[in-house]
């Protein structure tokens, strides 16, 4: 239960994260301090990556718990099916 949580909360806080690199690394580049804002863009993309990856599996994760639970139910209905039928 706290597990459908908390993988979600971590990739939003590194997509935040993420944004908050790329703000910052614009701020660099305005007062021409090249190397180190090519360094928080570059970990800003890391952690929008990682973010976006951990959300997107997690989403295909829940998708694909939602349909074994279906396939379930369903077997469980048709073995009900067949019992009637041949009483």
């Amino acid at each position: 239960m706290v597990k459908d949580y908390i993988t979600p909360a971590v990739g939003i806080v590194l997509v935040g994260f993420s944004l908050y690199m790329f703000y910052s690394g614009i701020g660099l580049m305005v007062v021409r301090d090249v190397a180190s804002s090519l360094l928080a863009i570059l970990i800003g993309f890391v952690t929008l990556s990682g973010g976006i990856t951990l959300l997107r599996t997690w989403a295909i994760a829940r998708v694909y718990e939602g349909g074994a639970r279906v396939v379930e139910e369903g077997e469980g209905e048709e073995g009900s099916r067949e019992g009637k039928e041949s009483s």
